[in-house]
């Protein structure tokens, strides 16, 4: 059977401070991160990984959702986004429509990562039950960071949501598996792809910059630092058995060779 392949396309460019990202390092020095999703392309199904910032939001924060996001606004003069990096856009490039989609894989529920949910209703979504639970009840400090213009289309009739637990095979052969790396949030879950010739582990943020993930630097911010830091050796660990290559969804170097 054909090996999957894997590709990157970018939602938005955020300029952050580099010490949000990588705790306590380079504080006032900017990083612009990417705002990513992943298209897995497998002989039996199409998997997006994650969703990048809405378009939606940023266009018009207060009237985002059921309650709005108008502290987004603030965020604006650091965010650059047009309508090319509309992942609907960049799909039609690449040769997908949204209904191709079969699987939806939230590796968390953040707003940089859930942002066009509304994309598929045709695919199944696959999250785990903590981070739906953390979605809607987060903890104070990343109540910011979960937005329910972003997730609330989950609870709607037309979505076929699977709420998945431990290591989860997409189709069932090992070239996908989600795996669960808790810690930047309660139900946060990365994806180790088999791409026949090599491995690719899209570890999401369970490190934001290779420099972080190298040092065992988190972000401040996390859910839990100690569980944190468990999945980043965790990942490393999978790394070295496999010989995959950790691939971190917010480092633009990382983003750039898949792209």
């Amino acid at each position: 059977m054909p090996a999957p392949d894997v590709q990157a396309f970018n939602t938005a460019n955020w300029s952050l401070d580099n010490s949000f990202l990588v705790q306590l390092q380079d504080p006032g020095e900017p990083y612009e991160a990417a705002c990513p999703f992943y298209v897995i392309d497998h002989p039996e199904g199409t998997v997006v990984v994650d969703t990048g910032l809405s378009h939606e939001m940023l266009d018009d924060p207060a009237g985002y959702g059921p309650t709005g996001a108008a502290f987004m606004e603030e965020f604006l003069p650091y965010i650059e986004y047009d309508e090319s990096m509309h992942p609907r856009a960049q799909l039609a490039e690449a040769g997908y429509a949204p209904e191709d989609i079969d699987y939806l894989l939230l590796t968390h529920l953040h707003s940089d990562h859930a942002g066009h949910v509304d994309l598929f209703p045709d695919a199944e979504v696959l999250v785990r039950t903590e981070e739906l639970r953390h979605a809607f009840w987060p903890v104070p400090i990343q109540d910011l960071f979960y937005l329910d213009g972003d997730f609330m289309p989950l609870r709607s009739p037309e979505f076929d949501v699977t709420e998945v637990a431990g290591e989860y095979d997409v189709f069932g052969d090992g070239s996908v598996i989600a795996f669960p790396t808790p810690g930047h949030t309660p139900g946060h879950q990365s994806v180790h792809v088999d791409l026949g010739d090599e491995e690719v582990i899209l570890a999401a943020d369970v490190a934001h910059r290779k420099v972080g993930y190298e040092n065992g630097f988190q972000a401040s911010f996390n859910w839990d630092l100690s569980q944190s830091v468990e999945s980043l050796r965790e990942v490393k660990s999978r790394a070295r058995r496999t010989g995959a290559d950790v691939r971190l969804l917010h480092d633009r170097g990382d983003t750039n060779a898949l792209r």
